[in-house]
């Protein structure tokens, strides 16, 4: 399954600070290629959406990945929009170019290496949730008990 839809919106925070993946409303279900081909006629969240969803309607864990490092650029700006001076157009411009969302103040640059690999023009290049995880065991001054 993809959940098309990961975003800060979307977590809720529980008991000791565990995480939990909400609101499946735009989740669908794959192929035997693990991909999902949208429809163009169906409302999505725009600044969350990777390069591909954006311009094939294609999705997949690797879709889902983009938005996880979206997500994560929410959490570390506290709640800012991303792309909150750009409209959807000018959004898929400055991304198709190459560019990707700035290293909020408070993101050491290990941790924003891992949120651009999240963002890569490539989808076979991009982690996938696994590789995330002992990135984010590895990273300096992550707490190791934390879980993704």
């Amino acid at each position: 399954m993809v959940h098309r839809d990961l975003a800060a919106r979307n977590v809720l925070l529980c008991d000791n600070l565990v995480a939990k993946i909400s609101d499946f409303g735009l989740c669908c279900t794959t192929d035997e290629t693990l991909i999902h081909k949208g429809n163009l006629a169906q409302k999505l969240p725009i600044k969350w959406l990777a390069l591909e969803a954006l311009t094939d309607r294609i999705f997949s864990e690797k879709s889902d990945i983009w938005s996880f490092g979206i997500l994560v650029y929410e959490v570390f700006t506290f709640g800012s929009i991303p792309y909150a001076n750009m409209n959807n157009d000018e959004m898929l411009v400055f991304l198709q170019a190459g560019n990707r969302l700035e290293r909020p103040n408070n993101v050491c640059d290990e941790l924003y290496e891992i949120m651009k690999s999240c963002w890569n023009k490539y989808m076979g290049l991009r982690p996938n949730f696994l590789e995330l995880e002992e990135r984010f065991e590895n990273l300096n001054d992550f707490p190791k008990s934390t879980r993704l």
